[in-house]
């Protein structure tokens, strides 16, 4: 009970708006880290199951596990301070198992580091490692699902994340969620306690299924793809999207299981098992005596007392947030700018946008974000994005990131004088091609505040870096101005479309602003 209140009671309060982050990401719009809710009742099983060997152990506090705890905690205070909430939570690999070795000592945990381990995938990954990961393993599954798939006689034409059965009026739609990275990390938690919690404690075995848990998601999944590709072209895009989708769910996770039980059990009988261990040696004896060397009484208040100084602070840092976003800016950016009107979405359009927007409030970290497309009586067209952020400038990506999860593949990608906005000022400039349609586009970004702007990504983040230090957060915006390169048009004649709609707008977004 004194470890409790001196050590797990403290930490508890100061992550406890941590905790509360990651439980709303289990909980997110793409279900990636459903899974996560599993693993607290899964290490709570083992914990019990393996209740007689622990509690032969001696429990005693040991100081070394402050080895783990202190940069831990010295990680959340950076990610309070900073309101960033992915770096706070990723201390809890740190914290979780020190807080364990500092409480309880290293004989009481014998055989219970695996357990302590199962928080690396509790933890929610940063949105913006999230959104890589997820549009390379869709990218993976598109590409290789649909190959498969015509490689099996179903003639499917790709447009993006559209896959069109040839003759087919419909295609069928592969959203971010069936890109694969919720079966990936799914299947290294479910290989990590396989290799751990059940079977031969052989290093090799455990080796195996660790290293094949991610091969097998990811080639599942591109199997899962290339089966609704068949099923669209033989019984219908509707029957692929409905009935299709789940039994192809469902046959994708039985495989996968079946696949990893098969092969703990081919590990079982490849690897010998070792002999069972016997008493511990003189040698063991002295070392679990010396690494359980009970603290006193007085150390553990002292540890205490340190902890509950630290708790408190990092519980007000995480609760006292400031700058919370604004809200519908955005939206409020003229419909016509430089000549240009803007062009309302079909109703397929608006369908597809509105399926996706979840995703993409969760990728940007925003609700504060329109994406628009803007036409003049030449018939040029402008597509634009436009963000807006507050405290939460740390989910602003670089234009780079958007572009390349549009399916396109980057050309050049420079900063360069943003012509009409003053001296200094710079944009961001990309070329790059669709996969989709074969065209190639130019973009101009700008990132920038009531009185400050730049293209370059790097600036961006050392200019609201110390500001967010000293909690006096400056709201801001990202424009992306984007058009298409017409076939023999030069290059210039699109940037300066480009760049004429960029000094346009970006009055009317400071003016959002004040």
């Amino acid at each position: 009970m004194r470890a409790f209140v001196a050590v797990f009671l403290p930490l508890f309060v100061a992550y406890a708006v941590t905790l509360q982050w990651c439980m709303d990401r289990w909980n997110a719009p793409t279900q990636y880290f459903e899974h996560c809710w599993l693993v607290p009742l899964v290490a709570a099983v083992v914990i019990w199951y393996r209740r007689e060997q622990w509690r032969l152990q001696p429990a005693a506090p040991d100081l070394r596990g402050l080895w783990l705890l202190g940069p831990g905690l010295l990680m959340h205070l950076a990610g309070a301070q900073l309101m960033i909430d992915s770096w706070s939570a990723g201390s809890l690999c740190l914290t979780v198992p020190g807080a364990a070795w500092l409480a309880l000592g290293r004989a009481r945990l014998r055989g219970l580091w695996p357990v302590l381990w199962l928080v690396l995938f509790v933890v929610p990954a940063p949105i913006y490692v999230e959104g890589r990961v997820a549009f390379t393993l869709k990218e993976v599954a598109v590409q290789g699902g649909s190959w498969l798939a015509n490689l099996l006689g179903a003639d499917i034409v790709r447009a993006g994340d559209l896959l069109r059965p040839q003759g087919s009026p419909k295609a069928l739609f592969v959203a971010d969620a069936c890109g694969g990275l919720r079966s990936l990390l799914a299947m290294l938690t479910l290989g990590y306690c396989l290799a751990f919690f059940t079977g031969e404690p052989s290093w090799r075995r455990r080796t195996v299924l660790l290293l094949a848990a991610a091969p097998l998601a990811i080639a599942a999944n591109v199997a899962r793809i290339a089966v609704l590709c068949l099923f669209s072209a033989w019984f219908g895009v509707a029957f692929a999207e409905g009935t299709g989708h789940t039994l192809a769910n469902v046959a994708e996770w039985v495989s996968l299981v079946t696949a990893l039980l098969l092969l703990d059990v081919a590990l079982g009988r490849v690897f010998a098992p070792s002999a069972a261990p016997g008493p511990p040696g003189a040698a063991a004896v002295v070392e679990r005596a010396q690494g359980a060397a009970p603290q006193s009484r007085r150390t553990l208040l002292r540890v205490g007392v340190a902890l509950w100084a630290a708790a408190l602070p990092l519980a007000w840092l995480c609760l006292h947030r400031p700058y919370t976003a604004g809200g519908a800016r955005a939206e409020r950016l003229p419909d016509q700018i430089a000549g240009y009107t803007l062009v309302p979405r079909t109703a397929d359009e608006e369908a597809r946008f509105l399926a996706k927007l979840p995703n993409w409030r969760e990728t940007l970290g925003t609700a504060d974000f329109v994406y628009r497309r803007y036409r003049d009586e030449r018939g040029a067209r402008i597509n634009l994005v436009a963000l807006f952020h507050d405290s939460n400038w740390k989910s602003v990506h670089p234009p780079r990131i958007c572009i390349e999860g549009s399916n396109m593949s980057i050309e050049a990608d420079e900063v360069v004088p943003a012509a009409g906005l003053g001296d200094g000022v710079t944009a961001s400039r990309i070329l790059a091609r669709s996969r989709t349609d074969g065209w190639r586009y130019l973009t101009l970004s700008l990132f920038g505040t009531r009185d400050w702007a730049t293209g370059d990504y790097s600036a961006f983040t050392w200019h609201h870096l110390p500001r967010a230090l000293l909690r006096r957060n400056e709201s801001g915006f990202l424009l992306r101005v984007e058009t298409p390169v017409q076939d023999g048009e030069p290059l210039a004649a699109a940037e300066a479309r480009c760049a004429a709609f960029l000094r346009d707008i970006v009055p009317a977004a400071r003016e959002l602003l004040r």
